[in-house]
């Protein structure tokens, strides 16, 4: 799984920070949700793969709901973790808990904290190239957070880098459906990977 996507990410030509949409250089890549579990194994072993001499990118590979629980540990409410505030309250308030954790994930504070991530990544010493940032999660992180929301919040903040999500669903007609089922109602400006992966 995923050979597909790595021969493109290997092609020196998309490797080029010039080439594709460069206005805004996000991409979106859609997988069969019930195969889950292997792509978890194989988005594990793409960045190994391109760090390969014959390749020499060195993408950074983020789980953007990995991402929110740190987040959600770091910030605190009274001197303790906001996270453990969240969990004390999820059994006898799950609908406030529902309401203060989609808060946080669409919060500036969070979507600013990734940027800085992606940027550090880019911009750190290293004698590989860094044109790929590589985001999945996105089953986990739902209903809190929609791939079309995190991209609309990254409007303005997107580096020399090229954003690869990897997306739990379908696209058909335009339209993005989480799991196959949940349609996005957003226009996307990503470019949809598979599409030029079959070119």
């Amino acid at each position: 799984m995923l050979d597909d996507v790595f021969r493109r990410l290997a092609d020196p030509e998309f490797q080029s920070l010039g080439a594709g949409l460069m206005s805004f250089p996000a991409y979106v890549y859609t997988y069969p949700p019930e195969r889950e579990y292997e792509f978890r194994e194989a988005v594990a072993t793409l960045p190994e793969r391109l760090r390969r001499p014959n390749v020499g990118q060195d993408p950074l590979l983020v789980n953007v709901y990995e991402e929110l629980l740190s987040f959600l540990e770091e910030e605190t409410l009274g001197g303790r973790p906001l996270l453990t505030h969240i969990l004390e309250q999820e059994e006898d308030a799950p609908e406030k808990v529902r309401r203060q954790v989609r808060q946080q994930a669409k919060s500036g504070g969070f979507i600013q904290r990734l940027a800085d991530a992606f940027h550090d990544h880019v911009s750190g010493e290293s004698t590989l190239d860094r044109s790929y940032i590589l985001v999945h999660g996105w089953g986990s992180i739902h209903p809190f957070l929609r791939s079309s929301q995190f991209l609309d919040h990254m409007e303005g903040r997107l580096g020399d880098y090229k954003l690869i999500l990897f997306y739990p669903g379908t696209y058909q007609n335009g339209q993005f459906r989480l799991f196959g089922q949940l349609p996005s109602n957003r226009v996307y400006r990503a470019s949809y990977l598979n599409e030029m992966l079959d070119a």
